[in-house]
Formats: structure tokens, sequence, C-alpha cells
């Protein structure tokens, strides 16, 4: 009797852990890991951080590795359920960019509904709430390797297999030089500073004269901070968060600071603004720290005495001013100007607009050609004393007509980039080297600043709208969430709004 009860409950072991197996399998979810695509053709690349130093790419390859771990996370009904160890690739592809991994779902996932599942690799993750948070701040999961680690992400939903990578961050890329006689220190809130990512020349003169070798100036891997000393160079590459929220998944600003002797260094932001910045997009810029700045490199103007005229070879031989009226720099905004007015405000409203009495768009005194909003004079261009361009800069400036604003969109290329910490978009002409660039300026209306980064509005000199008389034509443009061109045109704003203005040179009256 008691050689049978053993025997059942031998049995009935078994039979549990025969079944705790079939509930493991039934499970477990394999997946099929894919890098995201490198295509440098695409608008919305998946990456374009490969290959030499460019204002395009930087050599930061996305791979897959041996060892390389993912950690899981499964959303169901408003729960986050984060599984104890974080997921093991294998068989990895010969060109390193796809492999596969497996997840068990958590016992209390309801398998027969809906859920999400959440990989994070490269950087911790924890739980907030419903969110999962990427924390730049902690060590990479794999700390033996974590110099090599991308962070990137997916989401997938039930009944899917397949786990598509995406950048969790755009890189920034600061080739320094530091031509000064004291070190300068590069700190970042943000993450680890990666060793292989910053690279001393081989050999720096000192400004003792002595000459130190790249063994003596190499820094902790671990530190969160880089030190170039005098004469010293080297390339720093850090990573941001380009949108607070991304699908779910978050991830802990990050922001670069120039520290001098403890002290935080008054600078160009390299990077101001997270939101137009696409993931996986590497920005390449050149600095250099003079003992006083870094300075930005800047391939519109010859020098700094600003402004200049800039030959784009345009076929009305028309000559555009290298920065907006106020500005002392292609980045600078400048000024903003209500049309037909010369002089900046701190606040951009009907009610204090020079050419509309009592604040009403349909009592016009002056630029009018429609007697139901006021006045009618029949005035449709800018009169030189109300020419914000002219006021300012002297006779040789205008604010440009409609005419050198088609000029310029047709004979141009362009393209959305940053240029001294600023957002904005450059022309480029088709037939020679020159170029200017129109920082994102946005726009005043009473409600405040708009868009700013992410839209430029540029006055032109005309409102020719007969059914219209309180607008005047702008050249605008904007871009969406991951760096694409949205609009780029000849179109009209309320002239009581703030705009910024780009002359063009007529030369001596």
């Amino acid at each position: 009797m008691k050689k049978f009860t053993l025997l059942l409950l031998a049995l009935f072991v078994m039979s549990l852990f025969s079944s705790c197996e079939e509930d493991i399998e039934k499970r477990q979810v394999t997946f099929t890991a894919t890098m995201p695509a490198d295509d440098l053709s695409s608008s919305r690349p998946g990456s374009i951080i490969n290959g030499a130093p460019s204002p395009d790419g930087y050599n930061l390859d996305a791979q897959w590795k041996s060892g390389d771990k993912i950690q899981i996370f499964v959303r169901q009904d408003g729960k986050v359920y984060q599984l104890e160890s974080p997921a093991v690739i294998s068989s990895i592809s010969s060109d390193d960019k796809t492999c596969s991994f497996m997840v068990t779902l958590p016992k209390s996932v309801n398998r027969d509904k809906d859920y999400d599942i959440i990989g994070v690799t490269g950087v911790e993750a924890q739980i907030d709430g419903e969110n999962v948070v990427a924390l730049c701040t902690m060590k990479r999961v794999d700390t033996e390797r974590f110099n090599e680690i991308l962070p990137m992400w997916f989401i997938a939903k039930k009944g899917s297999t397949q786990a598509k990578f995406r950048h969790l961050c755009a890189y920034e890329v600061l080739s320094v030089n530091n031509v000064s006689d004291a070190s300068i220190t590069f700190k970042h809130s943000g993450f680890q500073v990666l060793s292989r990512w910053y690279i001393y020349s081989a050999s720096i003169l000192l400004s003792d004269g002595s000459i130190a070798g790249e063994q003596d100036v190499k820094n902790d891997a671990e530190s969160d901070e880089i030190t170039i000393p005098a004469g010293g160079t080297g390339t720093i590459v850090s990573w941001y968060i380009p949108i607070t929220i991304i699908a779910d998944v978050t991830i802990d600003n990050a922001k670069l600071k120039a520290v001098v002797n403890g002290k935080n260094v008054t600078t160009i932001d390299a990077m101001i603004s997270y939101k137009t910045q696409a993931r996986g997009n590497a920005y390449y810029m050149e600095v250099t720290w003079d003992g006083l700045t870094l300075n930005f490199s800047n391939e519109f103007c010859p020098d700094g005495n600003h402004p200049h005229m800039i030959d784009l070879d345009l076929p009305s031989g028309t000559k555009w001013a290298c920065c907006n009226v106020g500005a002392n720099s292609p980045a600078e905004c400048g000024d903003y100007f209500a049309w037909g007015e010369t002089t900046p405000k701190t606040y951009y409203a009907k009610n204090n607009y020079k050419w509309y009495s009592g604040g009403d768009d349909h009592k016009i005194t002056k630029y009018c050609s429609n007697s139901e909003y006021g006045v009618v004079d029949n005035i449709v261009g800018l009169e030189l004393e109300d020419d914000a361009a002219y006021v300012n800069w002297g006779p040789e400036w205008r604010t440009p007509g409609t005419a050198a604003i088609n000029e310029l969109l047709e004979n141009c290329t362009t393209k959305w980039t940053k240029v001294n910490g600023m957002f904005g978009l450059v022309f480029k002409s088709n037939t020679n080297n020159g170029a200017i660039f129109f920082p994102a300026v946005g726009w005043y209306t009473n409600k405040g600043l708009q868009e700013f980064e992410t839209a430029g509005t540029y006055w032109s000199r005309y409102n020719p709208y007969t059914s219209a008389p309180n607008w005047a034509y702008i050249m605008g443009f904007g871009v969406g969430n991951f760096g694409e061109m949205d609009w780029l045109s000849l179109s009209a704003l309320n002239r009581y709004c703030g705009c910024a203005i780009r002359p063009v040179y007529v030369g001596e009256e």
C-alpha cells in the first residue's frame, strides 16, 4: 500500500511537471529581431550613423553581437509586467542585422486577450505607471560590452513574431579642437561616456611644449565627463531623445554641458530642441574652443562681419543676405516685425498694429485695396519708410518681393539641418556653391511665439490680396516630427503677426 501511494504521488508530481512544461511552452513566443535599416536614400532612414565623419554620418554601426540582451516588458489591461531576466539573442545572421530571441509570458498575462510586448536594449529600463522608461543615467545592460550596444526598442502586438527595432535616440557628434591654453571638460547628464566614441589624436602638443601620447589622455569608460587638454582634439558622441514620449517608451532627457574650472561655460547649445531630431540620425559638427566660447563651424559666410551678400547664381542676379534683420550670424533669429512696421515688439496683436485703427483689421489705414477693409489707397508693396530692411540696414537692402522668393524656391535645393545649435532650412544653389540658412524662427501672434524651431516665416514686401488686404505674403516652411519637410511655399499671414525678414541686396540708390 505504501509503495502504491508513493507511485501515485510520483505520477502526480510528474503530471504537474508535465503540465507545467506544457504551460511554459504555451507561454513562449520566439521573435525574429531586425535592426533599423541603414538606408541613406530614405527621407526617414532607420540609421544614418554609418560611414566616415561627415555632415550626414558617423561610424556607429547598429549590429547584433553574441551576448546582446533585451529587457522585456508585457503590458495588458493597464498593467505592465517586467520579466525577471533579459532575453538573450541567438541565431545571428551573417550580416549581423537579424537574430532571434524567446520571451516567456508571465502567468498573470491572459493569452486570450490583447497584450503588448515591449523590448528595450542598450540601456536599462523600468516600469513607470503604464509606460516603460529607458534610463540613460544607468549602465548598459551588458556591462562588459555596454559601449557597443545602441539604445533601441520595439513594441509587438499579440500574435506578432517580428521585433523590428527602432532607435531610441538621435546622436550628436562633436569634433572638438581645443586651441586655448587651458583644458575644457564636457559633462553629460544623461549617459556614461563611451571611451571608444571619444578619440584623441595620436599625439597632443601640450601648452608647456611637451607631447602627450594617446595612452596618457584616455578617459575612464565609467565616467560621465571628458576633459580635452590644451591643444588637444577629440570626437564626442552623445545621444538625445528626439521626442519626449515615443509610443509609450520614454527616456530621460540628456544635455551636453561645457565646463571650465568647474563652472558652466556660456555657449550656443549644440542641441536645443528634441522635437525635430530623427531617431538614429547623427548630427556632425566641428567645434573650436578658444578659451571663451565654443565656436561651431559655419559654411555660409567668409567671416564674422555680417551681413554678407550671398551669390546663389540666380537668373536675376539677386543676392540674398546671409542673416536676418537684427541677427549677428546666420543661425540667429534676429528681430520679429509686424508687416509694414520697422521696429520689433514684445507683443504682437491687432490692437497694437500700426495700420489697424482701433485694433480692427477691417479698418486698415494704409496698404488697402478693398473698401470693406478700410481706406483704399491701392498700395500693395511696402514703401521705403515702412520697409524694416531699408530702415534698419540702409538703402542697399530691401524686404524681398514675391518674384525673388519664387526664384529662390525654383533655383535651390533645400535641406532641413542644424547650424550653431539652431534648426532651420538651408537653400543651396543648383548651379554654384552658394548657400544660405533660414533659421526656423516660428512666428508671433497674440498668443506668443508659435512653432519655434519647427517652422519659419519670412515676410515678403507685398500684400496683393484685394479680397483680404489684412494679409500679406510670406515665405514659409515647416517640418514634421521626424525631420521631414511638411511644407515650403509662398503663403500668407495676418499682417499684425511677428515674422522675420531676410533682405535682398539692391545696391546703392
